[in-house]
């Protein structure tokens, strides 16, 4: 009795773990046609970096503020924006490592970062990178042993990484299960397609205009950075500078009504962090100076629209001409 029930239990383990990697190949190989739209646009970066070989000139580096705002066949042939929704600091560190395994490093780096989103990365860094398999195991255990986790939060932050590159059931049914009722397939190749073209650069918020201020930086009293993020942005720069890259850390726009309702303090924080930077980092150029926008730049909340992202474009070229020729 007791042989034939562990002979059951062990078939019946066989069994879960025939169907789960039956799963995980359905998950790592067909992302196009399970994953949401974004998956296209992180799908098309990750392939440029780790599988093109072309120069660049000059790189656009950054979050979804940098991937909207800046066109590179308006800055020139060889620009492309490698930039990726909701990464921080930490994600592009690695991206432009693995970048630079496979190219030739570009003589201009143009870097942009949300302003509110410098406080926090519990958000994308779990459901977007490690969601889409954007970073290797090695890259995650470094990233937890600088300090991304607490003490208390570093095994749960350790099992919940396991479950993202298992393919675990738990983190992927909902999308496969949603996908059968979705041509989601389609909906990526073209969006895939549409990053291909317009080298990486992708719109998020397509309204003419956007006027109310973005609460997510007013509602903040004062400026607050991460350490993680801190060390990251400086791992970067510290990365660009040993491959001879020029440094430019530019300021992404923000309408009028953004900027008169954030705190004193906020604004004179978050321009300290930058001047520290700039302090810190002779060699790089730093914007210390707010971009106010007109309304009609703004697609949505924070990202800029075509028509602001042709006039900032042109701005970004036209001021910063010698580093980009």
């Amino acid at each position: 009795m007791n042989k034939q029930f562990f002979q059951f239990i062990l078939k019946l383990i066989l069994l879960v773990l025939i169907l789960w990697g039956i799963f995980a190949v359905i998950v790592r190989n067909f992302g196009m046609a399970i994953f949401d739209e974004e998956y296209a646009s992180y799908q098309q970066t990750l392939d440029y970096i780790n599988e093109s070989t072309e120069y660049n000139h000059t790189l656009i580096f950054g979050d979804s503020v940098a991937k909207a705002a800046v066109i590179p066949e308006l800055i020139s042939e060889d620009t492309y924006n490698i930039s990726m929704a909701g990464a921080t600091t930490i994600e592009q560190y690695y991206m432009l490592e693995n970048y630079l395994a496979h190219h030739e490093p570009p003589k201009t780096l143009i870097m942009m970062y949300f302003i509110g989103a410098h406080d926090s990365i519990e958000d994308f860094f779990w459901n977007r990178t490690l969601y889409f398999n954007c970073l290797t195991t090695k890259q995650f255990q470094e990233i937890a042993q600088n300090g991304a986790f607490a003490e208390n939060e570093k095994r749960g932050a350790s099992f919940n990484f396991w479950q993202y590159k298992l393919c675990s059931p738990t983190k992927y049914y909902a999308a496969i299960k949603n996908a059968m009722f979705e041509n989601r397939y389609e909906v990526n190749r073209q969006e895939y397609e549409i990053a291909q073209k317009s080298k990486g650069q992708h719109y998020f918020g397509t309204e003419a205009e956007f006027a109310p201020d973005n609460v997510t930086i007013t509602g903040k009293k004062h400026f607050q950075l991460l350490d993680i993020i801190d060390l990251y942005m400086q791992k970067a720069i510290e990365q660009c500078v040993t491959n001879g890259i020029k440094v430019i850390i530019e300021q992404h726009p923000i309408n009028a009504s953004t900027y008169a309702n954030m705190s004193h303090e906020y604004k004179q924080e978050y321009m300290d962090y930058m001047k520290n930077l700039a302090e810190k980092y002779p060699d790089i150029i730093v914007n210390t100076e707010y971009n106010i926008c007109d309304d009609n730049w703004l697609g949505d909340f924070s990202h800029l629209n075509q028509n602001g992202a042709t006039k900032f474009t042109t701005q970004l070229k036209k001021k910063y001409a010698e580093y980009l020729e």
